[in-house]
């Protein structure tokens, strides 16, 4: 799409949103709207931002937060979908994983480890890859979403490692949202279909909530025309795009004790042939595993300190076969399993008070116990895990003081020390000055910084396409970021961001010419800047909408020119409506990425995709119906493909639909 085409586009959305603002002000004009509806836009709370609940509008940063309600509306089915509607991200797939890229900086070839997921405050990134699932891979159902925070910029000064780019926290519904039991099913293409049972409730003075979720998909039938040949099907593959997974979530809560147990087990075929593998061969695929339990406990010493206290434990592996010819004359195969076992006990300490009516202080400690980090291959007989042992520990100390300069002036101050026992130490500082010349006026001025070990998965790799690198080191950020957040009456906000970001010592995939095997190598510094708008409107009728455009341009001074899947142009737009009065909703949820360069140098045209969903509550609030249709112009568009992958762009999903009923008892 060309830049004069895009504007015009930016520039429908608003008007849309204009002139529906207009029609609904009409129409309401008698409703008695309070400041209630304003706070909603501005004074959502978030935990994420500086580790206990505040308003987005004075978190020290640029904050998102998606709601059950939206997820609902708009047909949501993973976390990557979530985050694909939000300003600044793009997620890109590779038909087995998916990954985020944030604000130009998609590196191909990473496991989405330098943003850090937490589900309830708890991290759920590996110890092998830091890799956090996000798309259907993701560990909880989204139907079990309360809300998502999205918060930008590096946050090392709480979070240490990972929170490079950004931290999505996944808040949980708990026993009082659920109040009974919950029931699910969705239909959906590609013989697509997905189950949950909830429940919801209290037992001798405990909340509960109990889930349990499962997924199953055929899978489409692909065509690759890297593999357009009799010796390969023609390129068409069929049965190895499936999927499989189950979910199960528990969370008790008893005066002030909270635990929580996962359990997600996922089986995805792999139709790329990545790493040499035989095309249209159902055998290559990725077994992925992930369990916790957590136990955290809160308790308020009077009205001074408040404190909070978790421990976790840990376990995920994956086994990931991928079937070769042996190239001998009988046309005999052979199948290599990589997989990787992962254990970590962590234990964090945090307290925090407000001192003299001014200061609102936090100090913590956390340490990480990295008890197994370990690789290898299953033996050819007896399908034995042999690996390679690694561990490590990881301490940590930090403090954040929030001080009320004046009424309508505070500057948020953090500072986080942290101790590898491979690399030594780091410390991360993070500043915030966040202004309210009127209350319905936001501006900040934001500066951070953050570091990305090497994961070992980089440092050492088991897999024999890969070469070691001991001496990588870490990567670093610096961010600086000017926000400001404006309501417009009371049915309208806008916030708009400008930021630089500079990343040194980027760790990234190269060839190693002494075999041409890949390795992991430090490739120099990353620039990026970049300028957000966001419009935001609710009204009392139940419209609601969000419009966005981000503007990046980011590249890497050791290799001149535009950087791999870097878009510079992003453009979102959400609208629900209700069509008969709050018992049927239409929503439109549409996504406008420009062109991006692949690992070839080849250009992958801009695209914009449409999705639509109804939604109807037709028995009150017992039974929910709702009907998506994604892609819904049956646009064909690509992703980049990874270093891995033999093709160098990778065709997404055309037009699909799904169906689903809840109902609740």
């Amino acid at each position: 799409m060309r830049r004069a085409a895009f504007w015009g586009y930016l520039f429908t959305i608003v008007s849309v949103l204009s002139i529906l603002s207009c029609a609904v002000s009409a129409q309401q004009s008698n409703v008695d709207l309070t400041t209630k509806s304003l706070e909603d836009l501005m004074d959502i709370q978030v935990y994420a931002a500086s580790k206990h609940e505040q308003s987005t509008s004075d978190a020290p940063s640029s904050v998102t937060v998606i709601t059950a309600d939206e997820i609902q509306k708009y047909g949501y089915r993973s976390l990557a979908d979530i985050l694909e509607s939000v300003r600044g991200f793009y997620v890109t797939y590779d038909r087995d994983y998916s990954f985020v890229g944030v604000r130009g900086f998609g590196r191909l070839g990473d496991s989405n480890n330098r943003i850090l997921v937490l589900i309830d405050g708890h991290q759920i990134n590996d110890n092998v890859f830091g890799e956090p699932y996000l798309g259907t891979e993701f560990l909880v159902d989204v139907d079990l979403i309360d809300r998502v925070e999205i918060i930008r910029g590096p946050s090392s000064s709480l979070y240490g490692a990972d929170a490079f780019l950004a931290v999505i926290n996944v808040i949980t519904r708990k026993a009082p949202q659920l109040k009974g039991f919950e029931l699910s099913v969705a239909p959906a293409s590609f013989g697509t279909y997905d189950g949950r049972a909830s429940y919801g409730g209290q037992y001798r003075g405990m909340d509960v909530m109990l889930s349990g979720t499962f997924y199953n998909s055929r899978g489409e039938t692909l065509f690759f025309p890297q593999f357009d040949s009799p010796a390969t099907n023609y390129g068409i593959t069929r049965n190895t795009d499936y999927e499989s997974f189950q979910h199960i979530l528990a969370t008790i809560s008893f005066h002030g004790f909270t635990f929580q147990g996962l359990y997600s087990g996922r089986d995805k075929g792999v139709p790329t042939a990545y790493y040499g593998a035989l095309f249209n061969d159902p055998r290559t695929q990725n077994f992925d595993h992930h369990q916790y339990f957590d136990l955290s406990y809160q308790h308020s010493f009077g009205e001074s300190w408040n404190l909070t206290a978790r421990t976790s434990y840990d376990r995920a592996s994956l086994r990931a076969p991928v079937a070769y010819s042996t190239g001998l004359p009988d046309g005999s195969t052979t199948v290599d399993t990589y997989s990787f076992a992962g254990a970590w006990w962590n234990t964090e300490v945090k307290l925090n008070r407000t001192l003299f009516k001014k200061h609102q202080v936090t100090f913590g400690t956390q340490i990480t116990n990295n008890l197994q980090q370990n690789q290898g291959d299953y033996t050819a007989i007896g399908n034995v895990f042999v690996p390679d042992p690694s561990s490590s520990v990881i301490w940590a100390v930090y403090a954040q003081d929030e001080f009320a300069i004046a009424h309508s002036l505070t500057l948020s101050a953090g500072l986080r020390y942290d101790h590898y026992s491979d690399f030594g130490g780091t410390t991360n500082p993070r500043l915030g000055l966040i202004y309210h010349p009127f209350r319905t006026t936001t501006l900040k001025l934001l500066y951070g910084t953050a570091f990305r070990a090497p994961e070992p998965f980089e440092l050492t790799p088991d897999f024999g396409l890969y070469d070691d690198n001991l001496g990588l080191k870490p990567e670093t950020i610096r961010s600086v970021e000017g926000v400001l957040e404006q309501a417009l009456g009371q049915h309208l906000t806008v916030a708009g961001s400008v930021y630089r970001n500079w990343i040194n010592n980027l760790i990234s995939i190269e060839t190693n010419p002494a075999d041409g095997n890949s390795i992991y190598e430090n490739s120099g510094e990353v620039n990026a800047t970049g300028v957000e708008v966001e419009l935001d409107g609710r009204f009392a009728g139940g419209l609601q909408g969000r419009a966005s455009y981000s503007y990046t341009a980011a590249s890497q001074t050791l290799a001149p020119g535009t950087l791999p899947n870097s878009p510079r142009q992003l453009g979102k737009l959400n609208v629900s409506a209700p069509v008969v009065r709050q018992w049927l909703f239409a929503s439109v949820d549409a996504q406008y990425t420009s062109p991006v360069q692949t690992l070839a140098a080849n250009t992958i045209s801009g695209f914009s995709v449409f999705n639509v969903t109804l939604l109807g509550h037709t028995l009150g609030k017992h039974l929910d119906v709702s009907g998506s249709v994604y892609n819904i112009f049956n646009k064909k568009y690509f992703d980049p493909g990874r270093p891995e992958d033999p093709e160098d762009a990778i065709q997404q999903d055309g037009r699909n639909f799904r169906i689903k009923i809840t109902g609740r008892f």
